[in-house]
């Protein structure tokens, strides 16, 4: 299942590329955010411009194994971060309802989904994850002296 799925959004994507060399004047769903700015390359696309290059062709296997691996550490040090802001959100009741607040505001009783502009907004939101990430790091930094 996993590298079904890896395996279609790399051949997807490649047909992207393709019909971009077609017509670049064309614009695609994807290459355009909500706030109608282009969107930097992913990680999909420099692997794939890289094994167009001449000499250094990365595989099929080569490619789908890179993402693999991307996609699914990056699960892990997300879950771990979101595992420890809940945490200590539940454990510092004054920082939950500033939170809370916040998110309140923004939203203003509304079940939508968040946008960019929204996510822009969060500014308390997101020094409290800082902070979580601070003091229990997803991947832990060890300095040379």
């Amino acid at each position: 299942i996993l590298h079904g799925f890896t395996h279609k959004v790399i051949k997807e994507r490649k047909i992207t590329r393709a019909l971009r060399k077609k017509d670049p004047e064309a614009t695609f769903i994807d290459e355009e955010n909500e706030m109608g700015t282009k969107k930097r390359m992913a990680f999909l696309d420099l692997l794939l411009e890289a094994s167009e290059q001449e000499g250094s062709r990365l595989t099929d296997l080569e490619i789908r194994e890179e993402v693999d691996t991307f996609m699914f550490e990056g699960h892990d040090t997300t879950t771990a971060g979101i595992c420890w802001s809940l945490f200590l959100l539940g454990a510092h009741p004054d920082i939950q309802e500033k939170v809370a607040e916040e998110l309140n505001g923004i939203f203003q009783g509304s079940d939508r989904g968040a946008t960019t502009r929204d996510l822009s907004e969060m500014k308390y939101l997101e020094r409290v994850i800082k902070e979580a990430l601070r003091l229990f790091p997803s991947v832990p930094f060890i300095g040379r002296k």
